[in-house]
């Protein structure tokens, strides 16, 4: 169903999974706007073949020329360095959002360099795969996902307004979330996920080289398989996140590691009494 807006011209800087998705789900709308991608010249042909965007520019200043909104679909210290760049070539009223997977210094950067008549509004779709790049983009990535927004306590209520509406037409489903909260939850729920299971791989990996025994990774089923699939994520976008998130993510390892023992002193003293633990799991697996 088409959702109704004033914008005349939307900016994605970064035409790759997320903005090729974004730009995707926008256009399923049929929008009266203009969608305009910021990339490489290669990424921009494939994103216009594949009608993610309608035209694209390797030019920063031209690409968000009278954008009413500009979203920034970067890696997170992209983003950063992006912020100052491109505020002499907003026009006023912008609304300004990214999609970077931590938020505070985001957040922060954005206060700090942003023209006050720009309004940013830090977002976060909780969506992503293992794969990337435009090739991958996909209209109905965000379907039903949840999309976090980070707004302050100086966010324009119209800015918000316009943020709700652009969830809305991607079929997300928004969360608002002070920044500092958003980092410290994603570091236990996307981010040790992430560290454990590039832990588990390489893991298995290292027993195969010791014991030169590749019976291992032979023996490996769909558990192991579902549970490391995120390690085929690229590092040049988990860099940015354990740069930025670091403090969180290492709080996270440690409480982790405080469970795990748990689960060892029962394991180690009495084995039955582990059924309360995966019956507790269970059920909350249940619930998501």
């Amino acid at each position: 169903m088409k959702e109704e807006s004033d914008f005349k011209k939307i900016t994605i800087i970064g035409v790759g999974l997320i903005g090729g998705s974004l730009g995707l789900a926008l256009k399923e709308n049929k929008p009266s706007f203009r969608i305009v991608g910021v990339d490489k010249q290669e990424i921009i042909k494939k994103a216009i073949t594949r009608g993610a965007i309608d035209e694209g520019t390797v030019n920063l200043e031209e690409g968000i020329k009278e954008a009413d909104v500009v979203i920034l679909a970067t890696p997170v210290k992209t983003i950063l360095d992006l912020l100052p760049k491109i505020n002499p070539f907003l026009k006023k009223e912008c609304l300004v959002t990214d999609t970077g997977s931590t938020k505070t210094q985001i957040v922060k950067r954005a206060n700090k360099v942003l023209s006050k008549d720009i309004h940013f509004i830090g977002g976060h779709p909780i969506a992503g795969s293992e794969k990337y790049g435009i090739d991958s983009s996909n209209s109905h990535l965000f379907q039903e996902k949840t999309y976090i927004i980070t707004p302050t306590h100086k966010s324009n209520l119209v800015a918000l307004e316009k943020i709700f509406l652009l969830i809305k037409m991607v079929g997300a489903n928004k969360l608002i979330l002070d920044p500092l909260d958003h980092d410290r939850i994603v570091a236990a729920v996307s981010h040790l996920p992430q560290i454990m299971a590039v832990s588990l791989i390489n893991m298995i990996n290292i027993l195969t080289q010791e014991e030169d025994n590749d019976n291992y990774f032979k023996s490996i089923g769909g558990g192991f398989k579902d549970m490391t699939r995120i390690a085929s994520s690229p590092y040049k976008i988990w860099e940015d996140i354990c740069k930025t998130n670091q403090e969180n993510i290492l709080k996270m390892i440690q409480e982790f590691r405080n469970y795990l023992g748990v689960l060892e002193g029962k394991l180690k003293n009495d084995p039955s009494s582990l059924k309360e633990e995966f019956q507790k799991a269970q059920k909350l697996r249940k619930r998501l």
